[in-house]
């Protein structure tokens, strides 16, 4: 029986980030958002990449370890923009506002919105990837912003009596149609004012339906610690 011919990888401009491994990282999110998780080999990796496939397993021990890195990577972006030590702060909308407008940059990003809809696209194939996704982005995300929610609670800034359930209330809000729109590609990127109004509607509607209680406040109207 002849034997197949190997399909050779064409040659492509490698990608020149200052080391092996965040080339081999930016040349992995291409080709997944290109191909797909399935249909991306390790062979267009390490072409794209400028190195050798050796070098490629040298880093990463296979394509679920590199989609793993990657995620990873562009979780922790999420992770990093919630404060918890703002617990404390006195003027806990202007807390929320800049926490909000820094995750829609970063959810809106047009490398986010790529690698979220390769995650929607593959999930039905490779679930383990989408419970990867979920457990190192959306979920810590949501139980960062609990704990700062609950530090608030704490302090008397706001009343939260499921910081976890708030939490998600609020990414919840702040996604909605604009981010659903971003990631069906549908109409033009929307404008600073737009999400700027967004930021502005979700924070408000949010510090409505957290007022301290009465049994946050003093009777001179000051906050009041509440154990």
């Amino acid at each position: 029986m002849a034997k197949r011919a190997q399909v050779r990888e064409p040659r492509r401009p490698p990608l020149v980030p200052p080391t092996k491994q965040q080339a081999i990282l930016a040349a992995a999110h291409r080709v997944f958002v290109e191909r797909g998780y399935g249909d991306t080999s390790m062979d267009a990796i390490a072409n794209l990449a400028g190195v050798s496939k050796q070098t490629v397993y040298s880093h990463f021990n296979g394509k679920e370890a590199l989609f793993s890195a990657i995620i990873k990577e562009r979780c922790a972006q999420l992770l990093e923009f919630i404060p918890v030590e703002a617990a404390t702060a006195a003027e806990p909308e202007e807390t929320l506002r800049g926490l909000a407008r820094r995750y829609l940059s970063l959810v809106l990003a047009p490398g986010n919105i790529e690698y979220f809809r390769v995650v929607i696209a593959e999930c039905g194939r490779f679930p383990e990837l989408a419970e990867a996704f979920y457990r190192a982005g959306p979920l810590q995300a949501t139980n960062n912003l609990a704990t700062l929610l609950a530090g608030m609670s704490r302090n008397g800034l706001l009343s939260v009596p499921d910081p976890e359930a708030s939490a998600r209330l609020f990414f919840g809000m702040l996604r909605g149609d604009l981010w659903m729109r971003r990631l069906l590609a549908l109409g033009a990127e929307e404008s600073n004012e737009t999400v700027d109004r967004l930021v502005e509607q979700v924070v408000k509607t949010f510090l409505l339906a957290h007022c301290p209680t009465r049994s946050h406040i003093k009777l001179d109207g000051t906050r009041a610690s509440v154990d």
